[in-house]
């Protein structure tokens, strides 16, 4: 079993000083590591993420922390789909299992297919997923 390496950057509340430290950080983030923006001029009220699309490489899972919660993010030529990775029984943080197509909860062995869906274990519900429209060079996730 070959579990994904997570990488995640926190796009939860930040300071005023940590906002304009990270806008300018995420300009220079090295290749392969992920990055995100904090929300900024004229990102709605509703938005909980507003994420660069050079941080979302197209066919690979990317893990960012959103509001200190684990989302998978996955850029295809449909669009960007977000997912929590946070099991749906007792909200342990999955893990993707490439060999398997699968999430896996390591706590109930809970396991859910790769549209989130319940495939087997004690989990009472799908995963839930988040809404990502593109406003620009940026991926901004909804609830």
């Amino acid at each position: 079993m070959r579990l994904l390496r997570k990488k995640t950057v926190d796009a939860g509340s930040l300071s005023a000083s940590r906002r304009s430290f990270l806008a300018a950080a995420c300009g220079l983030a090295a290749a392969g590591t992920a990055s995100c923006r904090s929300k900024g001029p004229g990102v709605p009220d509703d938005v909980l993420a507003a994420i660069p699309l050079a941080s979302l490489p197209a066919g690979q899972r990317t893990v960012l922390s959103v509001h200190d919660k684990p989302v998978e993010f996955l850029r295809t030529e449909k669009g960007i789909r977000a997912r929590s990775l946070k099991c749906t029984h007792l909200g342990c943080e999955l893990a993707w299992v490439e060999a398997d197509r699968r999430y896996r909860c390591p706590c109930h062995e809970g396991t859910f297919d790769d549209e989130g869906r319940v495939v087997s274990g004690p989990p009472p519900g799908p995963l839930r997923t988040f809404s990502v429209t593109v406003q620009g060079e940026l991926a901004l996730v909804r609830a």
